[in-house]
């Protein structure tokens, strides 16, 4: 009895883990679709035009910086970029990710260097949770996006 019981977990919880990739309706997530978004925004976010980044953001998003109050919107977005200095060396380094057929989550960590050279300043490390939504013309953009500081010393 014991061991059919523990037979049946088994094959429940690895009957999940197959599972867990694809949606109810039948489509799979694909993580990989995530990491070429995430390299993209990287690219948008490193533009020689300041604005480019946000548009790998839905017209709704909520973006919050450290200490900074929420950015709702594109309109808030575009502003927000238009008063930013240049970004250089941006990297985003996911450590988890889950998701479903339109929307996925990720927490890692993201550095990036405010400035181009040779007018760079400090590196800036970030802890961060993106939520990703996948919209209607097939493009993954950037729903939420969370960023925490960093603990000094790491």
């Amino acid at each position: 009895m014991r061991v059919t019981v523990f037979f049946l977990i088994f094959v429940v919880a690895l009957g999940g883990c197959a599972m867990s990739n694809r949606h109810r309706d039948g489509r799979s997530f694909d993580e990989a679709e995530i990491r070429a978004a995430e390299r993209a925004l990287e690219q948008a976010l490193q533009a020689p035009d300041p604005t480019t980044w946000v548009y790998s953001y839905t017209e709704d998003a909520v973006f919050v910086a450290p200490g900074a109050p929420a950015f709702q919107g594109r309109t808030a977005l575009l502003q927000m970029a238009r008063a930013m200095r240049p970004l250089s060396s941006v990297s985003i380094q996911p450590i988890r990710t889950e998701g479903s057929a339109n929307l996925a989550t990720v927490y890692g960590h993201a550095s990036w260097v405010s400035g181009k050279p040779p007018d760079a300043g400090n590196v800036t490390k970030v802890r961060l949770i993106i939520v990703w939504r996948k919209e209607a013309d097939g493009q993954w953009r950037v729903a939420q996006e969370l960023l925490n500081a960093e603990p000094t010393g790491r």
